[in-house]
């Protein structure tokens, strides 16, 4: 089953029998444009949703892969980032809806439907990592905007080149050290 429509990111599981299930999702900008405080612009993403269905236990396998796109925590233009990322929700069956843990989800016994849409922006973003930055080229040299590159290259010599005043108690010290030496 593959699901294009932002609204439809749901898994009708009561009707379905004990068993694997396959759900398969496509989440593009338009996903993402759901959440507000989202990182993600542009995506080209697949999520595949396995759903081993037992009589008390739903576990949920999620695959996600494809490209994002996101600024560069170096020159802020965006590129597109491949992710790849695997996780496993286990849903339970009890009075109320809560969160036992990170990954285990207990719902009420009457429930028939899942909506996991806040699983998967959860999960795609988990897959980020912490550092975000164009990739090198095939010679090894950054794909960064070069003039940003430059800028913060001059940025940095000027940092360098500044005259940092010296505490005098450090200057005896360091002529002590030079003298025992």
């Amino acid at each position: 089953m593959c699901v294009r429509n932002v609204e439809r990111y749901r898994i009708p599981f009561k009707g379905l029998k004990e068993g694997s299930h396959t759900f398969d999702f496509e989440i593009d900008r338009s996903f993402f444009e759901r959440f507000s405080r989202s990182e993600i612009g542009e995506s080209d993403l697949h999520v595949q949703v396995v759903l081993q269905k037992s009589l008390r236990l739903l576990t949920l396998d999620f695959m996600i892969a494809g490209t994002v796109r996101v600024p560069c925590d170096r020159c802020l233009d965006e590129f597109d980032l491949p992710v790849a990322f695997q996780e496993t929700l286990y849903v339970k069956f009890g009075e109320k809806r809560h969160e036992e843990s990170a990954n285990v989800l207990v719902i009420p016994e009457d429930d028939a439907v899942l909506e996991i849409s806040q699983y998967i922006y959860e999960y795609t973003h988990l897959a980020l990592p912490l550092r975000r930055v164009h990739p090198d080229d095939e010679h090894g040299h950054s794909t960064c905007n070069p003039v940003m590159l430059k800028k913060l290259e001059e940025l940095s010599a000027e940092t360098d080149n500044q005259e940092n005043p010296i505490d005098q108690r450090w200057s005896v010290l360091r002529n002590f050290i030079k003298n025992v030496n």
